[in-house]
């Protein structure tokens, strides 16, 4: 019989430290990292200084004097306040949960792993834009300095979860998952069908969201969120309502809204579950040819929707089909097989598996006794198939017509754009790789032309609704944290109940002012950091709980305004004198 996760990490502590005793108990562990908002930082992997103001709402806005700094810098400050969250969507979306929770996963990291790319990576790259896989190789060197540091001093979060986070490579971007997950047609057409609910089940099962049922250190009792503007959960003595639960597994999509007039853009992105950390973080950044601001995720470059200078634009789910699900006979010409393997906490051989393919795609459910294999094919498959990282080419359009060339790189997943410019204009387009189709065959993919677009329409205005599938609209909303499994953890880690604002209960939302950007507002409920130590932990769950949102400065003057602290990062004359031996100096609020 196996030793239990929590046990068998217990006793190897134990086997370690019973040699000496006396000096583990001399030597008690460093302070958990937390992040450092200001004073300076030598950082490797930039040429020249990088000033990072943080607003008072937690908004940092990044001032680099090349593009390369711009996104070292970007990658280092998102991993500061969102490590742990990245570290456990690489894991989901690689395919790599039952490396720290054990077996239960290794049949969802299986189908995970099955919907990956398999084409050449050249291509993928080439697909979302020049330089974008330069962009990425800066960004991951920004997140792998600040997991140098955290590998030293784990922060809270990975010493609650049991490990300790790894190093990322550019390639980390380009998984599929979370365009499969944004492209839900596959299950619709196996109800559709009526074919078996086992094929449903194994479509489920790619990119589970993770959860636990226990941490592997104690959450001190009555520790509390310093400077929580918000109160705490009262069902401290309860369990979390099963089907909660249940709904963080299934990681439902997003839905919105987005409008367009001239002079002003707004948008919306909501979920029937109100998790923590946001899935969004919202960003400011400036370098030659870079002045954008706006949300995107938190393990990507770029801003995937806000404004530049010139442009502003949004975007909602649409019901394009991009997947389909074929019966196929498992002998035969076109059918092939590979193998993979799982390294699985607890075990100590790896647990192979195979991956069955046909001419139309890969099998996810197979019928032996009929030599069936139903096999899915959808679009995320092909050279650019990564979400949102063409963003980076939409980040820097500066018209219509530009916009809509950038658009030309956005493959996954499929999105409606709405679109606001300086001079007035506006628009909208269905942008992403959908098929055309004679039958059941794919013949091609769908242009810009000839998917749902329009300029400048008659009646003046764009309005953009996917209908979210929430919840009762006057029930309190509490932001849940995956550690809220017990009362210690949910006092620490969970949000509210708060009432839910009037008139929409967007997690993540704005309006931009094309005419003056610096009169644009935003939410991102909870807040911009994961922590619980910083105070952008849940300041915003306050304003959105009363319907408010915060300013999103963009001119220098308007984000000296409302400047909290500022960071400058320079360039680390060796790796030994990055981060661990970071000099504490106060202020550095020259511009680089």
């Amino acid at each position: 019989m196996s030793m239990p996760l929590k046990s068998l990490r217990l006793a190897v502590c134990v086997a370690l430290c019973l040699p000496a005793v006396s000096a583990c108990r001399r030597s008690p562990p460093p302070p958990p990292l937390t992040a450092q908002v200001d004073g300076q930082i030598a950082l490797p992997g930039i040429s020249a200084p990088v000033r990072i103001v943080r607003d008072r709402w937690g908004v940092p806005h990044i001032y680099a004097q090349s593009q390369e700094d711009l996104f070292v810098a970007q990658g280092f400050v998102q991993a500061q306040d969102r490590l742990f969250q990245m570290d456990l969507w690489r894991r989901s979306v690689q395919g790599r949960l039952s490396q720290v929770f054990g077996s239960n996963f290794a049949s969802r990291d299986a189908m995970t792993r099955r919907i990956q790319y398999r084409g050449d990576r050249g291509l993928d790259w080439a697909s979302y834009g020049g330089d974008t896989r330069q962009i990425a190789e800066a960004f991951v060197r920004g997140v792998n300095a600040w997991v140098a540091a955290a590998r030293q001093r784990p922060p809270e979060e990975f010493r609650l979860a049991g490990w300790a986070p790894e190093f990322w490579s550019a390639s980390d971007l380009l998984n599929r998952t979370d365009a499969f997950l944004a492209s839900g047609d596959a299950l619709e057409e196996v109800a559709r069908a009526s074919l078996s609910d086992v094929i449903g089940d194994a479509i489920r099962r790619v990119g589970t969201a993770p959860f636990f049922i226990g941490l592997e250190a104690p959450v001190a009792a009555g520790q509390r969120r310093p400077g929580a503007s918000v109160p705490l959960a009262p069902h401290a003595d309860a369990e979390r309502v099963p089907k909660e639960i249940e709904a963080i597994r299934r990681r439902p999509s997003a839905s919105g809204r987005a409008t367009a007039s001239a002079g002003r853009l707004t948008f919306a992105e909501s979920s029937p579950v109100f998790s923590h950390p946001s899935a969004r973080y919202f960003v400011h950044l400036q370098a030659p040819g870079w002045n954008v601001i706006g949300a995107t995720r938190p393990w990507l470059p770029g801003v995937a929707f806000g404004h530049n200078e010139r442009i502003a634009w949004a975007m909602i789910p649409t019901t394009e089909d991009t997947q389909d699900v074929y019966a196929d006979a498992l002998e035969g010409a076109g059918v092939a097989s590979a193998t993979d393997r799982l390294v699985i906490y607890g075990r100590r051989e790896p647990f192979e598996f195979d991956t069955q393919f046909t001419p139309h795609g890969v099998v996810v459910a197979t019928d032996r006794d009929r030599g069936i294999g139903y096999a899915l094919r959808w679009s995320g498959v092909e050279p650019g198939g990564a979400a949102e990282l063409a963003a980076l080419a939409v980040d820097r359009a500066r018209d219509w017509p530009g916009f809509r060339a950038a658009l030309e790189r956005w493959k996954m997943p499929v999105r409606h754009f709405a679109y606001a410019d300086a001079d007035g204009n506006i628009g909208d387009q269905v942008a992403g790789l959908v098929p055309v189709r004679e039958g059941r065959a794919w013949t091609g993919w769908k242009t810009l032309d000839d998917l749902p677009h329009a300029f400048n329409p008659p009646g003046g205005g764009i309005d953009l609704n996917q209908e979210a599938a929430g919840g009762r609209a006057d029930a309190p909303a509490t932001f849940v944290h995956p550690f809220g499994i017990n009362p210690a953890a949910r006092a620490r880690f969970d949000i509210g109940p708060l009432p839910r604002p009037a008139g929409g209960d967007a997690q993540v939302a704005g309006s931009l002012d094309v005419t003056s950007w610096d009169r644009a507002e935003a939410m991102n409920a909870a807040g911009q950091s994961e922590s619980p130590s910083s105070p952008h932990f849940s300041d915003l769950a306050a304003m959105w709980s009363r319907g408010e949102r915060f300013p999103l400065a963009f001119s220098e003057a308007d984000v000296q305004a409302h400047a909290a602290a500022t960071l400058r990062l320079v360039p680390a004359r060796s790796a030994g004198a990055a981060l661990g031996a970071t000099r504490q100096v106060r202020p550095a609020d020259q511009a680089p």
